[in-house]
């Protein structure tokens, strides 16, 4: 056999290869010795004889011969390690570096087709004690199990409780990953499908976990030195050469040679596949079994994406999936591709070459973070204070990085900023050579945030929450069964499976931050960033926290945290010591306590605190400047800085993926169902809340004067109302903020949010309207009178509930706006009592408060009540002609008819007086002419009728109306101002969003 080679430092030309037939082939300076030989004056880390590349049994091996500064295989340093086609080989840092091409086809006396009926077995080089395994008639299983074949240390986090099987099938053997939490691994590639074996084949149990070598000499085929994950698309062609195999596909393989597009090494994504359309026109991509291009991830739907092939173009075309499909880090629905261009799926890379070869890329475990001149202030009393100044550093894939400092010293800041859950005022961040913030919608699956509080809601148990999480953000065609597997598998891995179904108010500090990392790995993040998790727990709890970010990061997750723990500091692997903002240090921390001659972390922390006593401002620059001429800053920041992956520059900012309509009410959903058994779970707060309608309704019938008019009663429904709607929302979105704002971050729609409030928080405030209205109506009923209305009150139930939605309305929208919960309890208040003062329950509005009182939803309200009651009114405003006062009001009625009875009286009066004076003057001037006149006959006085009084039981009238209102305005402007507000609780929040 012979194995081929092409090198960027070997004195090749650009893309040229070698062949070498030799059994094996020494490298290094020694121009007699070595077959391949790198110039000594410019090479000098690479040693004399510095490695090997072997023909062994299991294939070709690469092995370093003890060289000063190390091999390097696809970045990770290695004493021996087999090869596969496309692997990266350096010899010491930053030396020179080779790639292997191909393999020499096995001799032709070796038929094509898998041998059958061969003896195999399995065994553990790394783990000498441990005894090969003969593979059976079924299978063999691996995990930390018991009952597995092949159980693992139960305290091996990295290997899941059921990781993988090897399944004996007619004509063979599969590797098959069972669902686990790090990913099995075949050659150093993770599988997504299950996968044909062949004889020396190595399997990993997650990154960093325990090895198997699967040996059986007659077990080989003709894809022995294919990518794993092209295996599949080998067999599945040929359904003869490998029965019982449960794959569909018929892609064709492209020749195996250079990855496409990308580079393999450390940094760049991983190559899984290499395809080609061969006969067809269409490849579908997905996460189902019979996709041509099967990805694995559960953010992934069943048939996400497909390629198509038309006249030589080739396009990718977004299938409805969940998440989205991004090409170039912008969201796309149908595209054309070019050789240029990058099709993101989830955390899956794909491209295609001039010849129409696709290459499919994983990014998992291979993340690297590059801040560049990081800066950012705020607003304080004398000016602008400074919290990131100028800060630069890269995190390397898989680091587990702390970032500590004094408090006020900018670690959140930074930590949000390399998250991208801020923009810094200057400087950017990349991730693998792409911006951040630009592209931020296509990484966000990539990235994992748990801020300093908590992201989760104490009613649910740990299981529901975490179901929540993983309805929101993975696929929505994922089932219900794979769903319960990835939390199972979250659990194990956060050690909360003996918590599952435990209420999150009942763990401790400890197990709470767990369900929050828990939620985070939901989507098996790459990228993982947490802010002072370990703040207030105890010692204990704070070392096991730590380990478990440890495990995280070494299951192949770059880790950052934000922490003042200082006995566990020497857990990381680089910290950044921040200072006034500044970056003082960045390295190991040994190194740091030797920059700052400090015997121990504490020590560091103390002269951090105190600045040596001086300015610390004049410190933090003293000992960044130190740094910044220090032989650690060349080695951790300026020389991976150069060698940062070239950035893609997008055309433009990328945009959220539009849910759509049916995503969006999948979401709304979801987010209702979550918020109800949030609200039914804290049974004594519904309870209250159940209890105080009635009782307000009784409380009411008690204050209310049986003889009174009846605006209490109406004024008192329709304020009790809007009370109803404000109170209970008004800390339900800033209560919450910290789980929408990281929501939001990742898929959370402001509009299913948003209407998920006011579907939950709405029913319970028709409940509560129900039980405020109905005792009232009972009592008029009892006692006719108590609260009139016609068609049996139903018009002025539908107002009450109408005026609880714009209190409603008006609570979020409190809530949206106001920074914190105490906040919103102070401006209830203030908003609840102009309702009172201007509803016009203390009579006729006039002067400024008659057009105040039109911006105030009680009067519409309190107005409608009366409307729709039918009563008179006492004054004559809204006094409606034909009624028993004849549209004057009982008042003016009064008034006026008592008028008239006085001024018939007195013409009356004028009339008799008259006519007796004509009497008695008659009589006189007879009597004065010699006369005897008998006595006049005067009339009988008239009689004084008695004025008309008001009525004692004025219980048949309410005061007025609102001359300017009607019912049928009035419920306009109700809807109206309901519109407005919920508009501007969506406005708030997205303002809030771009802010």
């Amino acid at each position: 056999m012979k194995i081929v080679l092409t090198g960027v430092d070997t004195g090749l030309a650009d893309g040229e290869q070698k062949a070498f037939e030799q059994a094996a082939i020494s490298i290094g300076r020694d121009a007699n010795d070595c077959d391949v030989i790198f110039p000594n004056d410019r090479f000098p880390m690479v040693s004399r004889h510095h490695a090997a590349i072997s023909r062994e049994t299991e294939g070709w091996v690469l092995t370093d011969q003890n060289s000063s500064y190390g091999t390097f295989l696809n970045g990770e340093r290695i004493t021996r390690s087999r090869l596969t086609v496309g692997d990266v080989m350096q010899f010491g840092p930053n030396g020179p570096s080779m790639s292997v091409v191909s393999f020499e086809d096995r001799p032709a006396s070796i038929p094509d087709s898998v041998l059958t009926n061969a003896a195999a077995e399995i065994r553990f080089p790394d783990n000498p004690q441990q005894h090969a395994i003969a593979i059976g008639q079924t299978e063999i299983t691996f995990g930390r199990d018991p009952q597995s074949t092949v159980p693992f240390p139960a305290n091996d986090r990295i290997v899941s409780r059921d990781h993988a099987a090897i399944v004996r099938v007619a004509n063979g053997f599969v590797l098959e990953d069972r669902g686990s939490f790090n990913g099995t691994f075949l050659n150093d590639q993770r599988i997504t499908a299950p996968t044909p074996l062949t004889h020396g084949d190595k399997i990993r149990f997650g990154t960093g976990g325990p090895t198997a070598e699967f040996f059986a000499p007659s077990q080989r085929s003709s894809f022995e030195n294919s990518l794993a994950n092209e295996r599949i698309a080998h067999l599945t062609q040929n359904a003869a050469e490998f029965q019982n195999f449960t794959g569909e596909n018929k892609t064709i393989v492209a020749r195996l040679g250079q990855p496409v597009g990308i580079a393999k090494n450390n940094v760049e994504p991983q190559l899984l596949m290499s395809v080609a359309f061969g006969e067809k026109h269409e490849l579908v991509i997905g996460r189902a079994p019979t996709s041509d291009i099967r990805l694995d991830g559960l953010d992934i739907s069943s048939r996400h994406a497909r390629l198509k092939l038309s006249g030589g173009q080739v396009s990718v075309e977004d299938l409805g999936s969940t998440n989205g499909v991004y090409m170039n880090g912008a969201p796309t629905t149908s595209s054309p591709l070019s050789p240029s261009d990058s099709v993101q799926i989830g955390q899956f890379l794909i491209k295609i070459d001039v010849a129409g070869t696709i290459g499919v890329f994983d990014t998992r475990a291979r993340m690297r973070i590059d801040a560049s001149h990081l800066a950012r202030s705020v607003r304080s009393r004398g000016g602008r204070s400074q919290l990131l100044d100028d800060i630069s550093l890269t995190v390397q894939p898989n680091e587990f990085v702390g970032i500590i400092g004094p408090s006020g010293s900018g670690k959140t800041s930074l930590i949000h900023t390399l998250s991208g859950a801020s923009r810094p005022e200057a400087g950017n961040v990349s991730v693998n050579g792409r911006d951040l913030y630009r592209e931020y919608a296509s990484l966000k699956h990539s990235i994992g945030l748990v801020p300093q509080d908590d992201i989760i809601h104490r009613e649910l148990t740990v299981y529901r929450t975490l179901l929540y999480v993983a309805k929101l953000r993975l696929s929505r065609d994922v089932s219900r069964a794979e769903i319960d597997r990835t939390i199972n598998e979250v659990l194990d891995v956060t050690g909360l499976l003996p918590r599952r179904d435990v209420r999150v108010s009942d763990l401790s500090g400890g197990q709470r931050k767990r369900v929050s990392v828990a939620v985070e790995l939901i989507t098996r993040p790459s990228l993982l960033f947490l802010d002072e998790p370990t703040s207030g727990l105890d010692p204990q709890t704070e070392f096991s926290m730590m380990e478990l970010f440890r495990q995280i990061a070494d299951s192949g997750r770059t880790v950052v945290i934000t922490t003042h723990a200082a006995e566990t500091v020497r857990m990381f692997d680089k910290i950044a010591v921040l200072m006034q903002g500044r970056l003082v240090y960045f390295g190991t921390p040994d190194g740091a306590l030797k920059a700052f001659g400090a015997a121990n972390v504490l020590e560091l922390f103390g002269r951090l605190e105190s600045g040596d006593n001086g300015s610390l401002d004049a410190a933090a620059e003293r000992y960044r400047q130190a740094y910044l001429a220090s032989p650690d800053f060349r080695q951790y920041v300026a020389e991976p800085q150069s060698q940062a992956p070239a950035a893609v520059v997008s055309g433009q900012r990328t945009k959220r993926t539009r849910l759509g309509i049916f995503g969006s009410i999948r979401q709304w959903a979801t987010l209702s169902r979550r918020y109800f058994e949030v609200l039914l779970r804290d049974k004594l707060n519904l309870a209250i809340l159940i209890a105080e309608a009635p009782i307000v309704a009784f409380l009411t019938l008690a204050a209310v004067n049986p003889k009174g008019p009846r605006d209490f009663i109406y004024f008192m429904l329709s304020i009790v109302a809007i009370w109803f709607g404000t109170s209970i929302a008004a800390r339900e979105i800033v209560s919450e903020r910290p789980i929408y704002k990281r929501e939001r971050m990742v898929n959370l729609g402001i509009l299913p949010y948003t209407a998920s409030k006011f579907t939950v928080l709405g029913l319970l405030v028709a409940v509560q309207c129900i039980l405020l209205f109905l005792p009232l109506k009972v009592a008029d009923i009892v006692l006719p009178g108590t609260m009139p209305g016609e068609f049996f009150g139903v018009p002025q139930f539908w107002a009450t509930l109408l005026s609880a939605a714009v209190g409603l309305a008006i609570g979020l929208l409190i809530s949206a706006i106001v920074r914190s919960s105490q906040m919103a309890t102070t401006l209830v208040p203030l908003v609840l009592i102009p309702q009172i003062l201007l509803s016009g329950i203390f009579g006729v509005p006039n002067n400024v408060s008659r057009p105040l009182s039109m911006a105030v939803p009680a009067a519409w309200s309190y107005d409608t009540m009366k409307r729709f009651s039918t009563l008179s009114t006492l004054e004559p405003e809204g006094a409606t002609p034909g009624d028993a006062t004849d549209g004057r009001g009982l008042y003016k009625q009064v008034e006026e008819e008592n008028d008239a009875i006085l001024t018939k009286a007195r013409h009356d009066l004028d009339e008799y007086q008259s006519k007796t004076e004509t009497k008695l003057r008659k009589y006189d001037d007879d009597r004065n002419a010699g006369l005897s006149p008998p006595r006049p006959d005067l009339d009988e006085m008239p009689a004084i009728p008695n004025a008309k009084k008001i009525p004692n039981d004025l219980s048949p009238y309410v005061t007025f109306l609102h001359p300017w209102m009607n019912e049928v305005l009035n419920q306009l402007v109700l809807m109206l101002m309901f519109g407005v507000l919920a508009f501007t609780t969506l406005l708030v929040l997205r303002i809030k969003d771009i802010r």
